[in-house]
């Protein structure tokens, strides 16, 4: 679905290295299995990709999930956002002004933040196939070159289930997992934790995400029934957008609270540092608009004293790449990084990204490092 042909317009002198289209490609990731949480489910991967291109044919891919619970869009609604809003600003502009023209949208588009991600992220990594680094120079540096991924389980309700898939992950080197809970009993699940802990010992990172899905007593039942158990943090107990009670949660749990869905904007950090409402905080692109502003926000936390997981929807091995190298330039990553592309039935790239011995490597060639599958992105197409 192009925004734009490149051979309609005749180019001026000197617009080689300028952005000529950009261009939708709506598609719909099939999950190994569904994802399971105490207020919602998902059960496939809605995600757009955007492609920008300059007039010489030097090219740049990014992507962001549609999640009307997370960010309000929908497919249709970021592919319009993309084409109405976004392209006329970006058409015509120099690679080199991708910060200026994001700050630009911004200001002249409120919300549509998944919209903007993929743009966000197609631009940088065009940025770095010109200037042949990877995205994480551009980025800041990096700090690192590889992270253990923050693995996603439970959501079974079933603590036995929940045990022996952590224990699978264990012998393939895993340290670091975070529990699904708000689906069984309060006590059924930090008794879960409790198993957990026995079963993988004190090197493992556990923590617990309830979505959103308990009242304030529920979420502090929880937090004290699990704390003797090194619970690194209990992720968004209590419904979004009420920032009194989840700082109610902080204020008598003695595990470490964080927000996920209440963080849409680095304001919303701010204000619930003010309150005491976390210490840490769930970063994702399509919340805050790139992963540009990922980076960022990761910033004003380390100031701040506050931890962060760097976290993504079901997305494929593009976007997962992009959160590795910001997860490679933020100053602090102690709440781990989660990476969407692992729950995939199909990646439309020609290598996904891996995991090995617990690890990702941050990608060393220039952009993100990924390329996509034109032909098998199609076959998704939405």
């Amino acid at each position: 679905m192009s925004m734009v042909d490149a051979d309609t317009d005749p180019a001026p002198t000197g617009s080689a290295g300028k952005i000529a289209s950009v261009d939708c490609f709506p598609a719909c990731l099939p999950l190994k299995k569904p994802l399971v949480m105490s207020t919602y489910r998902i059960d496939a991967g809605p995600v757009l990709f955007v492609r920008v291109r300059t007039r010489d044919g030097a090219e740049g891919w990014g992507e962001a999930a549609a999640s009307p619970i997370m960010s309000g869009e929908t497919l249709v609604g970021m592919v319009a956002a993309v084409r109405e809003m976004i392209a006329p600003q970006i058409i015509g502009r120099a690679v080199a002004d991708r910060s200026a023209a994001c700050a630009a949208i911004r200001r002249g588009m409120y919300g549509n933040r998944g919209a903007l991600a993929a743009v966000d992220m197609a631009l940088l990594d065009l940025a770095g196939h010109v200037a042949g680094v990877p995205a994480v120079d551009l980025l800041g540096g990096a700090l690192r070159r590889s992270v253990e991924p923050l693995w996603l389980i439970g959501g079974t309700g079933e603590s036995d289930r929940d045990v022996a898939d952590a224990l699978a992950l264990h012998a393939q080197s895993v340290r670091r997992f975070k529990l699904k809970v708000g689906i069984a009993s309060v006590s059924a699940e930090a008794q879960t934790i409790r198993r957990l802990r026995e079963a993988l010992g004190e090197d493992c990172l556990i923590a617990a995400d309830a979505n959103m899905g308990w009242d304030v007593q529920s979420a502090l039942r929880f937090a004290r029934a699990a704390a003797p158990f090194a619970l690194a943090f209990l992720e968004q107990p209590t419904p979004a957008g009420d920032l009194a009670r989840l700082a109610a949660v902080a204020a008598g749990s003695p595990v470490p609270i964080g927000a996920d869905e209440n963080i849409h904007a680095i304001s919303d950090i701010l204000r619930h540092h003010e309150a005491r409402a976390v210490r840490g905080v769930s970063l994702k692109t399509i919340k805050l608009g790139g992963v540009t502003q990922v980076v960022s926000a990761g910033g004003l936390c380390d100031v701040l004293g506050l931890s962060i997981n760097l976290a993504m929807m079901m997305e494929s091995s593009l976007a997962a790449s992009a959160m590795v190298h910001a997860a490679c330039a933020v100053p602090n990553l102690d709440w781990g990084l989660s990476l969407g592309n692992l729950w995939l039935a199909e990646d439309p790239v020609v290598v996904p990204l891996a995991c090995r011995d617990g690890r990702v490597h941050c990608p060393s060639s220039p952009g993100l490092g990924v390329v996509v599958d034109e032909r098998r992105l199609a076959a998704l197409a939405a």
